[in-house]
Order: C-alpha cells, then structure tokens, then sequence
C-alpha cells in the first residue's frame, strides 16, 4: 500500500537547510492502522503530506498502491489524491459560509460529476455518520462534534482506500475523541488503511491498531 525509501526532506530557512525528513524508509500494508508518534516538529505532518502528494521529497522515492508519487506533476498528484485518499485535518478545514451538503462535496467538484451524483454520494455519506439533517446548514452553526462529523464525510466522499490523519483530536475533548476513534475503528473494519499523526496518548493502547513508530527530529526511532 504504502512504501517510503531513503526519504529525505529539506526546507530552506534562510542561508541554512532545515532537515524534517531523514533517512525514513516504511512500508504500510494494506488495511493495517498504523500510528505516527512523535512530538511537534518532529516531522509527523510533513511525512503525511509527502504521502499524500501535498509536497515532494529532496531525495527518496515514495509509492502508494505501487504508484510512484515522489515525482508526480502537482497535476496528477491532486487527480491521484481524489481518487484514492481521504485526509482528517487537525483544525476541520471547512468552507464557511457553505452549507454541510457543499462542504462534503467540495473534493469531487473538479471531477465535474453531475450534481444529482454529487448530493447521492454525500447523502450516503452524511446519513452514516449522523448528520444528514443538518444538510442544509451552514457549517459555522454546527457544535464542534457536528463540524468533526462533516469533515470525516468529505474525507470519505471518494471512497478512499487510504486515510491520513493529521493529529485529528487535537482540537477535541474528551468526548469528541472518543467519538473520533469509534469512526476511526469503523474504517479500520471495512479494510481503510489509516495513517494517523498524533502524540494523543489515547491512541497508543487502541486494540485496532496494528503498530505504533515512533519520529523524533525526522528520523524513525
């Protein structure tokens, strides 16, 4: 599903080059769960968007679903994205001023389906996770587990067989989190493969997961 090889990754910061990435090879199989753990800065968020073809390495290759994407044009990187990956940002993400229903679809818009299409797959998807009849309302008018709810279903517009998740409770109590993880662990049953970023202790005991690495300073420890 997922392979890294001798991935380096550097940021210029002024006259010095900050190294985020260095020397991570790993391999995620299919369906498993894997947890990225590690303190900020130690280079989680920035292997997640090299995964997801957000950013390119300085040196290494990268492959999903035996796809190498290290060198994709930015082009192909987003049509490959829409069409296999799902990604949890920490803080939502959602368009204010549009409503549910316009958030959840706004991934597929560039695919230029027709829009019956689009409210169907978004139904489908708001009905699962609970909020189908908030469909209509502006994402700003929601509670926080409401506007968390909204952004698993436009993770989930495209069926993706890969989930990344970028320090996902971060911004949640208690409650939320617990809610996060029940979703996290449905995916995880219907054969998703999840990447999740986090140094939240409550995902380091979850029975579902399948193997905890650890990232400090950009290496894998």
């Amino acid at each position: 599903m997922i392979r890294l090889h001798h991935v380096y990754k550097r940021f210029a910061q002024g006259d010095e080059a900050i190294e985020a990435l260095s020397d991570v090879s790993l391999e995620i199989a299919q369906g498993e769960c894997v947890v990225l753990r590690g303190a900020s800065g130690s280079g989680k968020s920035t292997l997640l968007s090299l995964i997801a073809g957000l950013a390119q390495p300085s040196s290494g290759e990268i492959r999903v679903l035996d796809r190498e994407i290290s060198k994709l044009p930015e082009h192909l990187s987003a049509l490959f994205r829409r069409a296999h990956i799902g990604f949890i940002f920490q803080k939502f993400h959602l368009i204010p001023g549009l409503n549910v229903e316009e958030n959840v679809i706004a991934p597929l818009i560039p695919a230029n389906l027709p829009l019956h299409v689009l409210q169907e797959k978004a139904r489908a998807k708001m009905e699962a996770l609970c909020i189908a009849s908030k469909a209509k309302r502006d994402v700003r008018r929601l509670s926080g587990g409401e506007q968390q709810r909204v952004a698993i279903a436009r993770a989930l517009i495209n069926d993706p067989v890969l989930i990344l998740a970028d320090e996902p409770t971060a911004n949640l109590d208690a409650k939320l989190s617990t809610e996060l993880i029940e979703h996290l662990y449905m995916l995880k049953q219907s054969g998703v493969t999840l990447l999740i970023a986090t140094h939240d202790p409550l995902f380091f005991d979850l029975a579902f997961v399948d193997r905890i690495i650890e990232l400090k300073n950009g290496r894998i420890v």
